[in-house]
């Protein structure tokens, strides 16, 4: 598979030990990633990128909820990126419900595994057409369950 080909993935979280770790797993399993510290970083990443992203990995409840109107941000901009948002606060699970096609029930710190397995049906949910969407198909947002 070219570098083309490889899904890019942006991993946004503010903490490095989490942030470091969590990426440098994601691409020994063949995932292209970059990072960004923050949502303005984030947001400056998606605009200048010269490649396409294909999923967005954003922690919900850091930042007074910055993961979700990053996500609602990326929504009207990006509408073909996928966002996977995981977080701890109740408050971030009531939001969600409004975002999320599936509902959340996304937590910290990440369970790898799971992360990786939310991340192939995100992509592989590209590949289905989905009712009452013209041109290319999207998951929508999800939680990292």
């Amino acid at each position: 598979m070219s570098s083309k080909d490889t899904p890019l993935l942006l991993l946004v979280e503010s903490d490095i030990l989490v942030r470091h770790p969590l990426a440098q797993y994601l691409r020994e399993c063949g995932f292209m990633v970059i990072e960004a510290a923050n949502a303005d970083e984030a947001r400056q990443l998606l605009l200048e990128s010269g490649r396409k992203i294909d999923v967005v990995l954003a922690d919900a409840g850091h930042d007074q909820g910055s993961g979700f109107s990053l996500a609602a941000w990326i929504r009207s901009h990006f509408p073909n990126i996928d966002v996977s948002l995981a977080g701890t606060m109740t408050r971030a699970v009531e939001r969600a419900g409004e975002l999320c096609e599936d509902g959340p029930a996304g937590r910290r710190p990440y369970d790898h595994q799971l992360l990786l397995n939310q991340i192939k049906r995100l992509l592989a949910a590209r590949e289905r057409p989905r009712p009452g969407r013209n041109g290319p198909t999207r998951s929508g947002l999800r939680a990292v369950r």
